[in-house]
């Protein structure tokens, strides 16, 4: 059955296809005629395709960040990039992240700068434009080719085009001869705009006019011709130099001030017949010389005279007689004139001793320096030589008919220097230093039958034959912080010993020598002290650096008095203590030392300021008190008794302890309180401190 279907479609297909095809008239299919199903699913696409745009929409506004770009200046054109971007007005819809912002403006540079936009919903970013640079164009009149300097650099001239001008303020300078400078400041707009300055400059000069009887005379201007009488010319203004000359005649000389564009008529000049010429010398030179009273200068010297006057000229010079002459000559004379001056002399004896003596007057040899000489009647430098002798120098005037005598003793090396030593010093340290001459024998120690005495007080004769310095005070811990800034002298039982004027204690006796080497080294003096490895060795006798008083220079300047008397206190040779006579174990150290004095308070319970109490005869403060002191000398009892002085001692040459002397805050017994007490140590003590002495040479 289906076979024979199958056979029956082919047959009919076959008949159709040999149908003949006639034509026939189209006509489109109309939307009524789709079917229902076709439209439904097409308005299905749109309308999710719709929804979709604004579900993306919707989402894009809920998420995005509103983004504020300002510029300076606001006409900027802004472009974003760098994401997808809605523009509302002034401000960007886009989403967080980087962008690029690119704004550009006619006449500024553009920016192109990247931007990160944050989670915040409004955000802003600012940005400023800068201007191009500008240029400006300077033309100047009445006359071209003026130099023109913007801010300090020349830049050509006028009339010139300055390109590539940065935007704001400048200074502009602009110079032309013969007229006023032109000093300014402009303002450049930049944006790659051009400006136009057109300068008139004003002349510099004045017209000035001047005629001379008579005329065609020469006119200078600051040594520079200008013209000839009658003229006018233009002068620069300011000061100068007038001068009218023609041959014959005085010059004519003003001083001529102009201000520019002011207009100066000078009177008419009249000039003079020339003076006459006196070339005037003399013999010898260097006279003072007048005419007619006037002082004219010096010989040599040339000097106009008046044409047909007597004039009259007269010279002077010290130590010779005057001269007095009358000239007259005549306009255009020129003549040369020598005159000799006659000394003037007068008679000084000089008389010198010791004889055998050299006499210089003015550096020139004269012979004896015992002899009756004529001088003229100046000042004379005089001097007289002796080998051996320190040369005598002096100045002596002659007087005109009285006879001058001159005497001189000449002093040997040692006497002038002696002489001219300085009586007072400051060492480099602020100790005040006294210079002292003892030069005499006294004796040491107490006698056996002194109250308190002891048995290292021998008596014993010495003598002091050198200068010295001496402090005139104890080192204080101020000075001695100089020295070694850390040191403390630290207190006792709460009373301070350690403000600046107090003395300073706690020291050994190696660092009080160690001290006086350092000022030693101030003061570029050999050092006294022989060290090393910071330790003192020895010393050297013949130095005159600084050192520790010896026990003889301390006894002399503590002790003794005129004629020979030896004081026993400080206070005189009777206990107790005058008051305010020193500090000492009074009442108010009672608490802290083991025997005080009774009855008897000076302040202080421990060290009182140096030189708080009145100074001894010698001038020296707190010999007998306020702190012990360290000697130079090394400790020995001594034997006593010798036959002959020791001649300036200082001690044995070697030794374990060093004496100390004077009383102090903390002595109070009659044996420590006399002024020959002598103690010793080594090592620092809260009662010991020093003072400083030298040798002068």
């Amino acid at each position: 059955m289906p076979e024979n279907t199958d056979r029956q479609t082919e047959k009919s297909n076959s008949s159709r296809d040999n149908r003949v095809i006639t034509a026939t008239r189209y006509e489109p299919v109309s939307a009524a005629r789709h079917s229902p199903a076709v439209r439904v699913r097409t308005g299905a696409i749109l309308l999710l395709v719709l929804l979709s745009v604004a579900v993306l929409a919707a989402w894009f506004v809920l998420t995005a960040k509103s983004v504020h770009i300002l510029t300076d200046p606001e006409s900027a054109d802004i472009d974003l990039s760098g994401g997808f971007n809605i523009k509302l007005a002034d401000r960007f819809l886009v989403r967080s992240g980087d962008y690029q912002v690119h704004a550009s403006n006619s006449g500024f540079h553009s920016v192109t700068e990247s931007i990160r936009v944050g989670p915040e919903q409004d955000q802003q970013f600012d940005f400023v434009l800068q201007k191009l640079p500008g240029h400006l164009q300077v033309r100047t009149a009445p006359v071209e080719g003026a130099t023109i300097w913007l801010d300090d650099l020349l830049r050509g001239r006028s009339p010139v085009i300055i390109e590539s001008i940065p935007p704001g303020t400048h200074s502009i300078r602009i110079l032309a001869d013969r007229y006023l400078p032109v000093i300014d400041a402009i303002d450049i707009q930049g944006r790659d705009l051009k400006q136009v300055l057109d300068v008139t400059l004003k002349p510099a000069w004045a017209k000035v006019s001047l005629s001379s009887v008579p005329a065609g005379a020469n006119v200078y201007v600051d040594d520079q011709i200008v013209g000839q009488t009658p003229m006018a010319a233009e002068i620069l203004h300011g000061t100068h130099r007038l001068r009218i000359h023609l041959s014959g005649y005085k010059a004519w000389h003003d001083q001529l001030t102009t201000v520019a564009n002011e207009p100066v008529i000078i009177p008419q000049v009249t000039l003079q017949l020339a003076d006459a010429i006196l070339l005037l010398s003399s013999s010898p030179a260097q006279a003072t010389v007048t005419t007619n009273g006037e002082y004219q200068g010096q010989t040599p010297v040339e000097l106009a005279l008046p044409p047909g006057k007597p004039v009259v000229v007269r010279l002077f010079k010290e130590g010779y007689q005057r001269i007095s002459r009358t000239f007259s000559l005549e306009s255009g004379d020129e003549k040369r004139v020598r005159l000799d001056l006659t000394p003037e002399l007068s008679r000084v004896a000089v008389i010198t001793e010791p004889a055998g003596a050299q006499l210089y007057v003015d550096g020139k040899l004269m012979g004896s320096a015992s002899q009756t000489i004529e001088l003229t009647t100046r000042e004379h430098r005089i001097r007289v030589s002796k080998p051996g002798y320190v040369d005598h120098l002096a100045t002596v005037t002659p007087r005109s008919g009285i006879e001058q005598q001159l005497r001189v003793r000449l002093k040997s090396a040692r006497q002038a220097r002696l002489e001219s030593i300085q009586p007072v010093i400051e060492s480099p340290g602020g100790q005040t230093m006294k210079l002292f001459r003892a030069g005499v024998s006294f004796t040491m120690g107490a006698s056996r039958r002194e109250p308190g005495r002891r048995a290292n007080e021998t008596l014993r004769s010495v003598e002091l034959t050198r200068p010295f310095y001496l402090s005139i005070k104890e080192v204080s811990n101020a000075a001695f912080r100089r020295f070694r800034s850390g040191h403390s002298s630290g207190l006792v039982r709460s009373h301070t010993l350690n403000t600046p004027n107090q003395p300073v204690v706690q020291i050994s006796w190696s660092k009080a020598a160690l001290y006086c080497n350092w000022l030693s080294e101030q003061d570029e003096l050999t050092p006294f002290y022989t060290t090393r490895g910071g330790k003192v060795i020895g010393f050297d006798v013949g130095s005159n650096g600084y050192r520790l008083p010896s026990e003889a220079e301390w006894a002399w300047a503590a002790r003794f008095e005129g004629g020979g008397r030896m004081l026993k206190f400080a206070w005189g040779d009777r206990m107790p203590p005058v008051p305010g006579s020193g500090n000492y174990a009074d009442q108010a150290a009672s608490d802290i030392v083991a025997v005080s004095i009774d009855n008897y308070n000076d302040g202080f319970a421990t060290t009182a300021p140096v030189g708080q109490f009145q100074a001894n005869g010698k001038g020296l403060f707190d010999l007998g008190g306020n702190a012990a002191e360290w000697i130079h000398d090394f400790y020995a009892t001594g034997p006593g008794g010798q036959s002959e002085p020791q001649i300036d001692p200082l001690g044995p040459p070697s030794g374990e302890y060093h004496i100390i002397r004077g009383s102090g805050w903390a002595h109070g017994s009659l044996s420590e309180l006399r002024l020959s007490f002598r103690d010793y140590g080594k090592d620092k003590r809260d009662d010991v401190g020093f003072r400083i002495a030298r040798y002068v040479e």
